[in-house]
């Protein structure tokens, strides 16, 4: 909880102030992982790793419809990413399927807005891939929605210097 307090709190202001920016501007190189970086660059005491696909400590991990660690919480400022994922489900009196993290973009990577646990519920910036759009857009994911594909969520550790 006390990383969450330094860092998360500090990336969920930096996210939501690019979000603003993005109305404008392009936010980082507009790709998702480029978001993120972006993000996690104007928070100086965020550790940043080598690993592209890495983004702090796995504090929830989900393959399928199966939940492999759950160790805290999801809150607000942590990364999540979904490679190969197909969610199918309903959303009011409709059926949706969508696939997020496939293809040419590779893994879909943001950071969490906001999460509901009771609906494992999960609200993400994340980059915009739609031209003539803002760049950064706030999407919502249901995690028990997953039927196929991975789901990592990464506290953002701090820099030990």
């Amino acid at each position: 909880m006390t990383v969450w307090g330094k860092i998360g709190v500090r990336v969920v202001e930096v996210a939501s102030g690019l979000f603003e920016t993005s109305k404008r501007s392009l936010v980082g190189d507009g790709s998702y992982p480029g978001f993120v970086r972006a993000a996690l660059a104007q928070v100086p005491e965020a550790l940043r790793t080598s690993d592209p696909e890495e983004w702090g400590y796995v504090i929830y991990a989900q393959t399928g419809a199966t939940v492999q660690r759950r160790v805290v919480d999801i809150m607000p400022g942590d990364v999540i990413s979904f490679w190969d994922a197909t969610l199918k489900g309903h959303k009011n009196l409709h059926a949706y399927s969508q696939t997020v993290g496939m293809g040419q973009s590779g893994a879909l990577v943001g950071i969490v807005h906001e999460f509901e646990a009771k609906k494992s519920k999960v609200r993400v910036w994340q980059a915009n891939q739609h031209v003539g759009q803002q760049s950064v857009e706030i999407v919502s994911y249901r995690l028990e929605d997953l039927k196929s594909g991975n789901v990592k969520v990464f506290r953002v550790l701090e820099n030990a210097t």
